[in-house]
């Protein structure tokens, strides 16, 4: 794709959410060095559509010029739309984009086959290539394979499989992965286990998928390959995709108003309170508070302490017209040792696990006070230490007694003070 200067528009595609077809929501034009403008499309407002790509950032008001504030000029939601550390080396290798380069050069370089939610972009005014067909599940032992050699640096097992993966390197996180469909129409995340991992991660993101969903809350659905291409395998469910729909979806970095990675400045906005408060804006219903607020006493309790912005988000639900929380994803114990700190505020000030910072803002969870907060909170930490029977069996014995001991220890810290 060629480069993108302030005389040649950057166009953003979205399928809609009512009929699956493929419009322009609005053009992207680089305005300098590190600024950017986004503006709906007159042919997007002239159809009657006024769906927002982005609710805090992005609200519909047809005609109005909107300024990127962060990421080098590339607002919110399209950095959303990038790849994260694992695609971004994967394209620096294939394309030698320089280390620090803007996020606009990922997202010029990412394929639209494989983008988070709902947005592509491109160069014309309209949509050409609505083919996103993504391997099926059957490849899943030469995807790992691939993987493997992709992430080791060894030349192309597969070359066809190894040009698919560069061309889909679009989606999130740190880690390799790649996406596959199965036969039901249904998209998975591919997640490998790597040579440098401390302990079986496929298994403890497994298992803790497996715990936060018996604890009866919202977690994404996984599958455990223990043994594809010698290697242990988790599969995540997206929530981006069904069969050939795609839904939007808005990173907590964008509803926060802030970066990830980010500085002591930007790391100071990160906070489950703030996400409660954004969700309440948005429209999200009152449940969807209470979730956050459950997944964050699970965090602790677990010692998820990767649970920074980029891993919580919201998708557009259109059939009740609203965005919602999505499902928790990415939520792995940490395998070296039990955090006493979340990388989001439990309330204002405080990262700290304490029963006092968890209950300080029931109210901006939806609680109707301290007390009422913190009878659920019993509630709730009754349920987690119920859902950890339920799904230990994943566990061998060892990391079994590690898990359970740090459990037990993190539930007498919320119990008690």
């Amino acid at each position: 794709m060629p480069t993108i200067s302030s005389s040649r528009p950057l166009y953003i595609y979205l399928q809609r959410p009512d009929n699956g077809e493929w419009v322009t929501a609005g053009r992207y034009i680089a305005v300098g060095p590190g600024a950017g403008n986004f503006r709906y499309a007159p042919s997007y407002v002239d159809s009657g559509l006024d769906w927002t790509i982005d609710p805090v950032n992005l609200p519909f008001a047809p005609g109005t010029d909107y300024t990127a504030l962060r990421y080098h000029g590339l607002h919110d939601v399209l950095r959303d739309a990038c790849p994260d550390a694992w695609g971004q080396a994967v394209l620096r290798r294939e394309y030698a984009i320089p280390d620090g380069a803007p996020p606009l050069q990922y997202l010029l370089k990412a394929g639209n086959t494989d983008r988070w939610g709902a947005l592509a972009v491109g160069t014309q005014t309209r949509f050409s290539d609505a083919t996103l067909n993504s391997p099926p599940l059957p490849l899943l032992e030469h995807l790992v394979e691939e993987l493997g050699a992709l992430s080791e640096r060894r030349p192309a097992i597969r070359p066809a499989l190894r040009r698919r993966l560069v061309q889909t390197a679009s989606v999130g996180g740190a880690r390799p992965k790649a996406t596959v469909r199965d036969d039901g129409g249904a998209y998975w995340l591919v997640k490998p286990e790597i040579g440098t991992d401390p302990a079986d991660i496929p298994r403890l993101e497994h298992f803790a998928q497996q715990w936060g969903a018996a604890s009866g809350l919202d977690f994404a659905e996984t599958i455990l390959h223990p043994m594809a291409a010698g290697r242990s395998v988790v599969r995540v469910r997206r929530f981006d995709r069904e069969h050939m729909a795609r839904f939007m979806c808005v990173s907590a970095a964008s509803l926060l108003q802030t970066e990830y990675p980010g500085n002591l400045a930007q790391t100071a906005l990160w906070s489950y309170p703030r996400l409660a408060d954004a969700l309440r804006l948005i429209g999200a219903p009152s449940e969807d508070r209470i979730e956050l607020f459950g997944r964050m006493v699970f965090n602790a309790v677990c010692g998820n302490d990767d649970d920074h912005v980029r891993n919580h988000a919201i998708v557009y639900r259109h059939e009740q017209r609203r965005w919602r929380l999505a499902p928790a994803f990415d939520v792995v114990p940490n395998p070296a040792d039990t955090p006493h700190h979340l990388v989001l505020q439990l309330s204002q000030g405080r990262f700290d696990i304490a029963r006092d910072a968890v209950l300080a803002d029931a109210v901006r969870f939806g609680f109707t006070g301290r007390d009422d907060c913190a009878a659920w909170l019993d509630i709730l930490l009754a349920r987690i230490e119920a859902g950890f029977a339920a799904a230990a069996h994943w566990l061998d014995d060892e990391w079994r007694m590690v898990l359970q001991e740090r459990m037990c220890h993190m539930l007498g810290i919320l119990r008690t003070g």
